[in-house]
């Protein structure tokens, strides 16, 4: 657990799902973590009253934290428990008490699976700029026509361009 304490939230999700999924694929005869899919009941995936008793002992054992009996049957998909987990291990942490930020995690995760080719047709970059310009203009307290007036005002003809261009897809 002190191996967790220092990496981030995120990376600490991931770690969590891989340890759920590693002694999931385990009890079950799976050949890899990797074919766990972490979204599907434990119950599909064949789980009985033994195997849950069996699961709770080896995540007790990993995290040397007391786990409930009914651990399975409360969080009933593997990333469901492993979030469980998370909240249970690091109740203090900022990042967990935030459902946006774990959406963003999620969405670095689908943004990494993809291609440049993808990436680029998708038109990622120009939607996440304008999320970030708004964002930006959020955090400074400026809102609606002043803080346009403000951008406009300390634009140049390129940024004005560049805005167009990107708002329509053209860059």
């Amino acid at each position: 657990m002190t191996r967790l304490a220092g990496l981030s939230a995120a990376e600490r999700g991931r770690a969590l799902l891989d340890l759920v999924r590693t002694r999931v694929s385990t009890l079950l005869g799976y050949d890899a973590p990797s074919q766990l899919d972490p979204q599907r009941a434990f119950e599909d995936l064949g789980f009985d009253s033994v195997a849950a008793v069996e699961l709770r002992q080896a995540l007790t054992a990993a995290t040397g934290t007391q786990l409930p009996a009914t651990l399975v049957f409360d969080y009933a998909t593997p990333t469901a428990l492993a979030e469980h987990l998370h909240t249970r291990l690091f109740p203090d942490s900022d990042d967990t008490a935030t459902p946006i930020l774990a959406e963003v995690d999620r969405f670095e995760e689908l943004i990494g699976a993809l291609g440049i080719e993808e990436i680029r047709s998708s038109r990622i970059t120009s939607r996440l700029q304008t999320l970030l310009d708004t964002l930006t203009t959020l955090q400074s307290g400026e809102t609606g026509v002043a803080a346009v007036r403000d951008t406009l005002d300390e634009a140049s003809a390129d940024d004005v361009l560049a805005f167009i261009d990107q708002e329509l897809g053209l860059a």
